[in-house]
């Protein structure tokens, strides 16, 4: 399933972007996670979905950390608080219940070719997205916020890695 976003030329603002990115959630039974109040550690991480043109498979999970590792910045102690969300241990812990850490060894391996291809991208970036960007850009065409980046999303078919590892989505 393409996504709006997930079309280099997206028009829609990344606010709507983010809107669709949870209507999409809603569609494949997966909840989306909230900010708690003074926080936007959820929304920004919601937001390199929408800018790099990601969805939740797992693989995409892992070519989006490659996104991020390469062509964010971000503080490390910063990024590090979104792993310490209780939502985000349960979810690891409930992958790693249902599948061991094995599924994320078949993974990686799995997207290697997918992180290089995001890899090659990030090198072609003019300026990288930053992780705590300004509330003003929820308002700004996604296209434009490409453009200003030089960010060069994934085609379907680059984005594809063959048949996607399953798991229930549970946690």
């Amino acid at each position: 399933m393409d996504l709006r976003y997930q079309q280099q030329a997206c028009e829609l603002t990344l606010r709507e972007g983010v809107a669709e990115y949870h209507r999409y959630l809603s569609d494949i039974h997966r909840k989306a996670m909230v900010d708690r109040e003074g926080s936007r550690l959820i929304l920004e991480h919601d937001a390199t979905h929408v800018i790099f043109g990601m969805d939740t498979s797992l693989e995409q999970e892992a070519g989006l950390d490659t996104w991020l590792l390469f062509g964010c910045q971000f503080k490390w102690r910063y990024l590090r608080g979104y792993s310490q969300l209780p939502e985000i241990k349960a979810l690891y812990q409930a992958l790693i219940a249902e599948g061991g850490w094995r599924l994320f060894l078949r993974l990686y391996w799995k997207c290697l070719g997918l992180k290089w291809r995001v890899f090659r991208r990030t090198r072609q970036m003019t300026e990288k997205w930053p992780f705590q960007f300004p509330e003003a850009w929820l308002d700004q065409p996604i296209s434009v916020l490409r453009a200003r980046h030089g960010i060069s999303i994934l085609s379907r078919a680059e984005r594809d890695t063959g048949d996607l590892l399953e798991w229930s989505g549970e946690y």
